[in-house]
């Protein structure tokens, strides 16, 4: 287990050459080339054709193999899939030692490696997903079957059943959601090796909080930089809102509220007027009367969230980092957690793309520099024995709030806000506030 990959570097786990006959060596181009063109142009902006074009086949050779472009895009995603469950068969014994650690290490960076290689389906998954519920079934069923693959692995480790379901849980979550900010720049981090070795250090403290310093000492960092304030983007022209009185505020925080359940529920995408109108329990008129649309409904919510998001984030540097009892980070979480209930599907519809829309995505990122910025200000004053980039640690973070209660959801659904309260906590404890 010492075999520790290096991101990017072709043939780490070399490709099977492509043998056989015409047929399997035309498929084969299909998949590369439809891989190719999602990444370039998305899911959504790729045609049947394109791919056929691009893989020097005809659009009937083309539906020889794959019935529809859906299911070109679902066996890439089986693909994908197949890689990452390769990894949880070979990982190794795990715990509060040298070579526990280096078997998470290995891993993590394996998958670093798998994310590099697939990076277009993982994101563009993540679009079609919140707009078709078969690959979203699809992809929460997968990572319901990984992540018991690693808890199997965690209770062979010492951990009991349940606290190792909730730490696997935790550890996909946290893993995934790194790389997706590490790949798509909504973060500073250094480079990728040193960035994969902090968040391997913050894993295992995180899993196995009792492992001594000396464990992380051949963890190199690079000098830690000052980071330029974040440049807040032109403010988003809000429409101008005439005064409301007390039962037509009332109406609209119904339609709001309705709005941001349905868009967590159905999406963005799978919710409509009708839907809007009944679960506010107003008609269509009354609608249209504060709301011209849907989009302006959504960016109404966008700047609902965006101001709730900001309260908080301030706040956050009120917490002391201790490694102890820590009642004012469980009262901060306990507010986020309550937030993030609301606005989840608000936030997923806008980061995800599924709304193109720059002005929305824009402050979303700005959003999420804010809070890399404020936890790494948190986080900084934590005198710790072992290295650890502060920028990886509050990238985390970042990564904890912005997938954490959802990973627990998809695995729970009927998890409660106390819960997921206390599962954060102990990340958050365990991994960040840990001193050694």
């Amino acid at each position: 287990m010492s075999e520790r990959p290096l991101l990017r570097r072709e043939g780490y786990w070399p490709s099977n050459p492509v043998v056989g006959s015409k047929g399997v060596r035309t498929r084969q181009r299909v998949l590369s080339e439809a891989l190719r063109l999602f990444g370039e142009r998305g899911f959504y902006g790729t045609q049947v054709d394109e791919i056929a074009d691009a893989a020097e086949t005809s659009r009937a050779t083309l539906y020889q193999y794959f019935g529809s472009k859906e299911e070109i895009f679902t066996e890439l995603l089986e693909t994908c899939g197949a890689e990452l469950m390769r990894l949880a068969r070979r990982l190794g014994p795990l715990g509060p030692t040298p070579q526990g650690f280096e078997t998470l290490r290995w891993w993590i960076g394996a998958w670093a490696w798998v994310y590099d290689r697939y990076v277009t389906m993982f994101v563009e998954a993540a679009k079609v997903e919140a707009s078709d519920a078969d690959v979203r079934a699809m992809v929460v069923g997968f990572i319901r079957s990984y992540c018991s693959r690693v808890g199997e692995r965690l209770v062979a480790s010492g951990m009991s059943g349940p606290e190792a379901d909730t730490a696997a849980s935790a550890l996909t979550g946290l893993v995934h959601h790194f790389n997706y900010l590490r790949c798509e720049a909504l973060v500073p981090l250094p480079d990728a090796e040193y960035a994969i070795d902090g968040l391997a250090v913050c894993m295992q403290l995180m899993l196995f909080p009792e492992t001594p310093a000396a464990v992380f000492s051949n963890v190199h960092t690079v000098p830690t930089i000052s980071r330029p304030p974040v440049v807040e983007p032109d403010a988003e022209a809000a429409a101008a809102e005439s005064k409301l009185g007390p039962r037509a505020s009332e109406t609209v925080g119904r339609i709001l509220t309705a709005a941001a359940r349905l868009f967590a529920e159905r999406g963005y995408n799978g919710t409509d007027i009708d839907d809007l109108a009944a679960a506010a329990g107003v008609g269509r008129a009354t609608f249209y009367r504060y709301f011209g649309d849907k989009p302006a409904l959504l960016h109404t919510l966008a700047r609902e969230s965006s101001a709730a998001a900001a309260e908080l984030v301030e706040r956050l540097l009120t917490v002391e980092p201790t490694s102890g009892p820590n009642d004012q980070l469980r009262e901060w979480l306990s507010d986020f957690v309550v937030f993030s209930r609301r606005y989840i599907g608000v936030l997923r519809t806008i980061a995800q793309g599924v709304v193109a829309d720059g002005d929305l995505l824009k402050r979303h990122r700005y959003g999420m520099a804010v809070t890399h910025q404020t936890a790494r200000s948190l986080l900084g004053r934590v005198q710790r024995r072992y290295p650890l980039d502060v920028d990886v640690a509050a990238a985390v973070f970042v990564a904890m709030l912005d997938r954490l209660p959802e990973a627990l959801m998809e695995i729970e659904p009927d998890v409660s806000d106390e819960r997921i309260t206390s599962v954060m906590q102990d990340v958050v404890q365990r991994a960040l506030f840990n001193g050694g």
